[in-house]
């Protein structure tokens, strides 16, 4: 059951985190609004549909900065407490820090689990609504930009490729098909086709020809055909298509078929299997900044609401940059994965749990 002391705490943390929350969050949209002003005004966008953009906005913002919201609400919270000598008394009365951070540990686990939600099952399909309104609506760019394709290529699996010359996603049919199959560096067969179509869930070469060849490279059969089934191509039109926005802000499911079709097809997926795995050390962000902020913000009695940011402020700057850093060179291959996934979060962990249990309980 919870007490009353921690619903007391609680309500305190709450209230902070909502003042938290519409304070920057709406900061955050301000600034975004007047940088995106001139697009506004110059491709005559309604007033809806810039409330519309914004709403979908507002949904980034909390992806994105909610462990920044939990730790600066956690600050105020506490030094409020502490600068009312309320954490004194609690001291006095044989409660200890431990006993006091106890509730914003555990709902710092709950709203790191519920960040983690929000992030693959709500975030990513309102995003995608976002970018649509961005790129169609705000800034006028065509459909056609992300369904009419050019120059596709793709391996289907080492040594056996294909490339499209031009394809449309809606209609599912393309031009100018060619297939590479090669063995021992040399190429052993080539197919060529005037279109290709995905029908029923299967690609279909139209009106082409396809040539085998012998060891020494001659041409040794040649084959003419109207159609022909290519059983081995497993993409999907979908596959094919340029994708709105970051593979980061896709949900999981979606982001592990990316990688997937990249190993398939030999694309590079070093960046997405990063993030992939991201997702599930970002939330935990929320209950690390939490053990370090508590702490801190117990032992501080003086300074007001403006110490307390320039604190928060702070501790988040050397977290997100570091975190940066340690993605980038994970991206390059500079650190292991494990170090540029987990490395950040193991290290303020350490940081708090050192600060927790050397400060005066």
């Amino acid at each position: 059951m919870i007490k009353k002391l921690d619903r007391y705490l609680l309500r305190h943390f709450f209230i902070a985190l909502g003042v938290v929350v519409i304070a920057i969050g709406f900061t955050i949209i301000i600034i975004n609004m007047v940088e995106g002003l001139s697009d506004f005004i110059d491709n005559e966008v309604p007033l809806t549909g810039i409330l519309t953009y914004y709403t979908y906005f507002g949904g980034w913002v909390l992806k994105s900065f909610f462990p920044v919201f939990v730790l600066l609400a956690t600050l105020f919270s506490v030094s409020t407490l502490a600068r009312r000598n309320e954490i004194l008394a609690m001291n006095s009365s044989a409660i200890s820090l431990y006993r006091i951070a106890a509730p914003f540990l555990v709902v710092s686990l709950l709203l790191a689990a519920g960040h983690f939600c929000y992030n693959e099952f709500i975030f990513p399909p309102a995003n995608k609504k976002r970018l649509e309104i961005k790129e169609f609506t705000i800034k006028k760019h065509s459909k056609r930009r992300f369904t009419q394709l050019a120059n596709i290529y793709r391996q289907i699996s080492p040594g056996y490729f294909y490339t499209i010359g031009s394809f449309n996603v809606e209609r599912e049919e393309g031009k100018d098909l060619k297939v590479y199959k090669t063995r021992q560096n040399r190429l052993s067969e080539f197919l060529t086709a005037s279109s290709v179509e995905y029908r029923k869930q299967r690609w279909r070469a139209l009106n082409g020809a396809i040539r085998t060849f012998s060891d020494s490279s001659n041409e040794s059969s040649f084959h003419e055909f109207a159609e022909m089934e290519l059983p081995d191509i497993k993409d999907t039109p979908e596959d094919l298509s340029k994708k709105l926005g970051d593979p980061g802000d896709m949900g999981l499911e979606e982001l592990k078929s990316y990688i997937d079709l990249m190993k398939r097809t030999g694309g590079p997926h070093v960046r997405e299997s990063i993030d992939y795995r991201l997702k599930f050390s970002y939330p935990l962000a929320s209950f690390i900044v939490v053990l370090i902020s508590v702490p801190l913000a117990a032992r501080s009695r003086r300074g007001g609401i403006a110490v307390s940011f320039a604190t928060g402020a702070g501790i988040a700057l050397v977290y997100f940059v570091f975190f940066r850093i340690l993605q980038s060179a994970g991206y390059n291959e500079k650190v292991p994965d494990w170090v540029a996934i987990w490395g950040i979060n193991g290290v303020f962990f350490l940081i708090g749990l050192v600060t927790m249990l050397t400060t005066r309980k």
